[in-house]
């Protein structure tokens, strides 16, 4: 599941504003001429102070932005494009071939969270998630025998990979990753269908189509990473534009709430009723 950001800080000392940097050059001014006895220099806009200092606090203002946008970078939760890159790499963790961004990055958390190394079944998840084709893995250990590690293995669309392409994991973690000792085998994850029946009351049945396919894409993205499937939030989701209301609603034949295998990926089956 997508790493949950928290927003970026609020850096009110990184945020002010030109007139708001050129008032403290002003009160300084002012401060600085009365502790010797002098008269403050006129600061209103279209003096020669003004003109002067206005300028520089307009370029404070834009290196204030810009020292923001550095120390966020430092960062990898809220690290941007190249410098993110740059985090990935100095944790081991190289980016895929048309990997979503967000998927990097809650990569690289993990990679940081996680104490490596010891072959505990979350090392092993890490270990296949930084293989290229592979999206998601479970592991299960002690499912066959007491030194066993058993992968189910999803590929970036999120559906099970292909029994080929297990063996091939399985001879990358063999040869790189594997700790002496622990009987590894890899495979497809299983699949589980969460067949969604509804009948749509439409408001408007010239956006039918359009609700149908909205309402596919969020329970889909619902679904992906899901273990506890619960009845009422599916139900939300067929609030969209166009539907009035909904009845028959129903998962996997029942009202009631549905728990995912820890080994499988859900599928969607949606059935809309005429």
């Amino acid at each position: 599941m997508a790493t949950i950001r928290p927003p970026k800080p609020e850096m009110p000392l990184l945020r002010e504003t030109a007139d708001e940097i050129y008032q403290r050059i002003v009160n300084r001014a002012i401060a600085y001429a009365q502790s010797k006895g002098e008269t403050p220099p006129p600061t209103a806009e279209g003096e020669l102070f003004y003109d002067m200092w206005y300028p520089l606090a307009q370029e404070w203002e834009d290196q204030q932005q810009i020292q923001e946008y550095e120390f966020l970078q430092a960062f990898p939760i809220w690290a941007d494009g190249e410098f993110l890159e740059a985090h990935g790499y100095a944790d081991g963790v190289d980016i895929k071939v048309g990997e979503d961004i967000e998927d990097y990055r809650d990569r690289i958390l993990e990679k940081k969270r996680t104490d490596e190394g010891n072959g505990r079944a979350e090392d092993y998840e890490v270990w296949a998630r930084e293989i290229e084709g592979v999206g998601g893995a479970v592991a299960i250990e002690h499912e066959r025998n007491d030194v066993s590690i058993d992968l189910y293995l999803t590929d970036p669309a999120d559906l099970p990979v292909t029994e080929a392409f297990a063996l091939i994991v399985r001879d990358k973690l063999e040869t790189t990753k594997r700790v002496a000792g622990h009987d590894l085998i890899c495979h497809p994850a299983e699949t589980f269908v969460v067949k969604t029946q509804v009948k749509l009351i439409m408001i408007d049945e010239t956006k039918r189509a359009d609700a149908i396919a909205l309402i596919t894409n969020r329970i889909k993205g619902y679904l992906k990473g899901r273990t506890s499937i619960v009845y009422q939030q599916v139900g939300a989701l067929f609030w969209v534009d166009g539907v009035g209301d909904y009845t028959d609603f129903t998962l996997n034949d029942a009202p009631e709430n549905l728990t995912k295998p820890i080994k499988a990926v859900s599928s969607l089956n949606l059935v809309v009723l005429p």
